[in-house]
């Protein structure tokens, strides 16, 4: 037995001897080209004892794949990549290693709905941030909390992340950090509804990435940009910063950038409800997209475009799926939309119920995060529920989302919320002030340019009864 065991030992010695020659080999042989060897150099070296060299190409192997969205195979590296610095001495060099490692994967568990076991290895992490001298690295890791934060909701949470990174980036002058902070920074305040901020914080972007492009920075950027506006009912300005982050993406052949810019973009022609353009663009998003999440995202707006165009039962089925799909993965922004546009899909086939109780769930989430453009949304859509259904009680979620869109400069929901008060004063008998709410609803409309719903408020105009006198 003790020869049997010395042998194998033997042969496990040689074995690893073999592979890193192996390796030797492939790297004097194809060293103007070694990324294409990347996954085998990891391999060999993974199998010998040069963890320095396994750790290089794991690390590269783990890059090439995210860059191809080949997540499930980026993430394989990334935990092979790890599990040898588990062996190594736990010197600086290797802690600032271990954390340029996880602060590198958080598009790879993001585009695999695995946020939260993202977030366990940054709060697992967090205190060797504390330990390790690249005070830039330290900001990228705490962009990256900020991301996961806001994604769960936890908008000032995020903002507090976001902050500490932004000031830790520029501290050492890391442009490319500084830039994902504050992008950052900007889409808590677009799901906060504070859309002012939103431009503001374009300028700083712009300033980083002018300084050190990042192409991810600069397009998502532009997309939060769009859909601020989009939100706000500004939809010339919606799509032409939609537009800029397309062309962008584009010139790169990003895909996924591509994907999340045509989504963008179909937003706002959703919105404005111009929608053949909408489906151009949904359907561009959905082509292009190489990854669950850019998948799912293009699917969903699609979704919602049918609805909006009067055939919610081509979108109710996917916004359905795709609600419980991001809950499961928290993404909490997500879910608080689909589920408003699930409702809307609902509310449209008369299935008041589900639309109901749909709009009551959308309103918890985003009441408890504090996204207050959702909020008005589940709001207004519960005043248009209780219309069909019993109108005693259409009256405070109207105001409420009034008050809101108020408050945010949302003016195509503003005007939306004041067509159903008006039709609530119209089923109450109360013509001049059905009257009176319909034709703001209706200068609001065709001020921004919004298609079909000026049609709507004309026919309830029309439908109104002479003013007595």
């Amino acid at each position: 037995l003790t020869q049997e065991v010395a042998y194998g030992s033997l042969l496990l010695k040689r074995r690893k001897e073999i592979h890193e020659k192996i390796g030797n080999v492939i790297e004097d042989l194809y060293s103007e080209r070694l990324e294409e060897y990347y996954e085998i150099l990891a391999y060999h070296y993974e199998r010998s004892d040069n963890k320095d060299k396994a750790l290089r190409y794991l690390d590269l192997a783990n890059r090439k794949a995210s860059n191809a969205s080949a997540m499930e195979d980026a993430k394989g590296y990334f935990y092979k990549a790890m599990e040898i610095l588990d062996t190594m001495p736990d010197t600086t060099e290797n802690q600032e290693q271990r954390i340029s490692l996880i602060v590198n994967q958080w598009i790879v568990f993001e585009q695999l709905f695995k946020r939260p076991e993202y977030y366990d290895l940054l709060t697992r992490y967090e205190s060797l941030v504390a330990e390790i001298k690249n005070i830039g690295m330290a900001g990228g890791f705490y962009g990256r909390m900020g991301r996961c934060e806001v994604a769960f909701g936890y908008f000032d949470k995020g903002i507090k992340s976001a902050t500490k990174a932004v000031e830790l980036s520029e501290a050492t002058g890391n442009a490319e950090y500084a830039g994902s902070a504050f992008f950052v920074l900007q889409f808590s305040h677009l799901y906060k509804g504070d859309f002012d901020r939103v431009f503001a914080l374009k300028e700083d972007i712009l300033r980083m990435t002018t300084e050190q492009f990042n192409l991810f920075t600069y397009v998502r950027s532009f997309v939060a940009i769009s859909l601020a506006f989009s939100f706000c009912g500004r939809w010339d300005e919606a799509v032409k910063e939609g537009k800029n982050a397309l062309n962008t993406a584009q010139e790169y052949s990003d895909d996924s950038l591509i994907s999340y810019a045509a989504y963008a973009i179909s937003i706002a022609y959703t919105h404005k409800g111009e929608m053949d353009r909408a489906f151009e663009y949904g359907e561009m998003a959905i082509k292009k997209a190489p990854t669950p999440l850019y998948k799912a995202t293009a699917q969903s707006v699609l979704a919602w475009a049918w609805c909006r165009a009067g055939e919610p039962y081509k979108g109710i089925e996917t916004l359905d799926a795709y609600v419980q799909i991001f809950r499961a993965g928290h993404v909490i922004i997500g879910e608080i939309a689909l589920s408003a546009s699930l409702s809307e899909g609902y509310l449209m086939t008369g299935e008041y119920d589900k639309a109901e109780q749909t709009a009551k769930e959308a309103l918890e989430v985003a009441e408890r995060c504090g996204a207050k453009f959702f909020v008005g949304w589940a709001l207004r859509l519960l005043g248009e529920i209780a219309l069909e259904t019993n109108h005693s009680k259409a009256l405070p979620h109207f105001e409420k989302s009034i008050t809101i869109f108020k408050e945010t400069k949302a003016e195509n929901e503003l005007a939306k919320a004041y067509e159903g008060y008006g039709r609530l004063y119209k089923k109450q008998g109360d013509t001049a002030q059905a009257r009176e709410y319909l034709m703001k609803a209706l200068e609001i409309f065709e001020r921004l340019g919004t298609l079909i719903e000026p049609g709507k408020v004309k026919k309830e105009l029309a439908d109104l009864p002479p003013d007595e006198g």
